[in-house]
Parts: structure tokens; C-alpha cells; sequence
């Protein structure tokens, strides 16, 4: 894991809010259909960033509690997730205390063997462990072009095959498209809060910046993105 990048973002938190793009529900959905029934749900959303997965669970009348280390990015979280300091390699929670934990465009960042540890330890007997990353839909010519200008490592052709870590629970995939509002001021600011952008010398990013805003169409677009989701559940 790079720690420069990884803890990068706090310093973009409200740009990354602003620009970043939410989750589909369908995925989210599709991760806890296999959580089991009960009076009510309880999820982690791990890594929560400034709460763009939260928010899509709240909206689905779960009770969230959402961890994240970065104090600007958690200030962020919708006010209807539990927000606490914490890593994913020490969670700040008691033993089989969550239905499922869900991870959006973080899981990379975390010591997965610790991360797994603690993730089982969370969760309860049958709970999920669902990820999600979204990814340039670049089979689209012009993102090709704008993930090209950006070497963006989030693309749907930068995709494989491979499970997001090795061991038991074994996961299972499935893919969502689905697509953002947007504009080219709001493309810049998404280009923008990503971590390598963020630790450019400042005239190397003012050029990508300048190159993303010229890709982008002149009038109010949608962006089309990949949901990549994994689940697993504990035995």
C-alpha cells in the first residue's frame, strides 16, 4: 500500500464529495440480499470516506455505522451513520456486532489479512462482506481518451478477473453499469480529488486538469461508470 497516497484525500475531502460518483443501489442490494432476515439490519460501511456508500444505505432504511481514519473525510459522513474513528486493520467494535460490512473504492488500501481478520470478527454468523469499485466505463471512445490523458487505473479495461483477496470467504462478482450527472467543471473536480492527481508537482496538475476539461463535452453530460462488486459471506 502507498501511505502517501492512501492518506492523501483528507486534504480534497469536500471536492471529493462534491465530484465523486455514488453507487448504484442495484449493486449495493445485490450484496445484502444474502444477509439473513431479521428485525432489522446493521452495516459497516468500512473506509467510509466522506459517506457516499453510506448515504446510498441509508437511503435503504439501514442503520449504518460508518469507519474512517481521516478527520475531514468523516466530518463529511451523512449525519444518520454512526461516524467513528477507526482502520479497517483495527476496527472499533465489538465481536459479532454487524450484518454485513461493505467496503466502496477502499478495500486496495487496507492490509487485506488484517482487514479479513477483522471484518470476520465484526461480522455475524451468516453476514456479508460486499466490495464495490467504481470504474470508467472506458468502452465509451471520449473516456477512453479522458482515462488515457489521466493514466486512470480506474477503468473497466484495467479490470481482471481475480478475486480482491486470497482466502475464505471466497467471493462472488457481478457488474452494474450505471451513470453520473455531470459537467465539465464537476469532471475537473473528480480528476481532482483523486490521490494521484492530489501529489502532482503543481504545474504537472494544472496541465492534466486543463487537458481533462478540454475531453470533456461542453454541455451537461452523464458519465458513464462500472460498478465492480464482490460478496462473500461468513459461515
Amino acid at each position: 500500500m502507498d501511505i502517501g497516497r492512501a492518506c492523501s484525500f483528507g486534504s480534497v475531502a469536500q471536492t471529493y464529495d462534491r465530484a465523486r460518483a455514488s453507487y448504484p443501489r442495484e449493486a449495493v442490494e445485490w450484496v445484502l440480499e444474502r444477509v439473513p432476515a431479521g428485525a432489522g439490519m446493521r452495516v459497516l460501511d468500512l473506509g467510509a470516506g466522506t459517506g457516499r456508500l453510506s448515504a446510498v444505505l441509508l437511503g435503504m432504511g439501514v442503520e449504518v455505522v460508518a469507519v474512517e481514519p481521516d478527520d475531514e473525510m468523516r466530518a463529511l459522513v451523512p449525519p444518520g451513520a454512526k461516524a467513528l474513528a477507526g482502520t479497517a486493520e483495527r476496527l472499533p467494535l465489538p465481536d459479532g456486532c454487524v450484518d454485513a460490512v461493505v467496503v466502496g473504492q477502499a478495500w486496495h488500501w487496507f492490509d487485506q489479512g488484517q482487514a479479513l481478520s477483522e471484518v470476520r470478527r465484526a461480522l455475524r454468523p451468516g453476514g456479508v462482506l460486499g466490495l464495490l469499485w467504481n470504474v470508467f466505463d472506458d468502452r465509451v471512445p471520449w473516456v477512453t481518451e479522458l482515462t488515457t490523458a489521466a493514466a486512470a487505473e480506474d477503468r473497466l479495461s484495467a479490470v481482471d478477473d481475480e478475486p480482491p483477496y486470497d482466502g475464505e470467504p471466497v467471493p462472488e462478482r457481478r457488474q452494474f453499469t450505471h451513470r453520473q450527472a455531470m459537467t465539465r467543471d464537476l469532471l475537473v473536480d473528480n480528476l481532482a480529488s483523486r490521490s494521484r492527481t492530489v501529489l502532482m508537482a503543481p504545474a504537472a496538475r494544472d496541465d492534466l486538469l486543463r487537458r481533462v476539461r478540454n475531453l470533456a463535452p461542453a454541455d451537461a453530460f452523464e458519465l458513464p461508470w462500472v460498478c465492480d462488486t464482490w460478496r462473500a459471506q461468513k459461515a
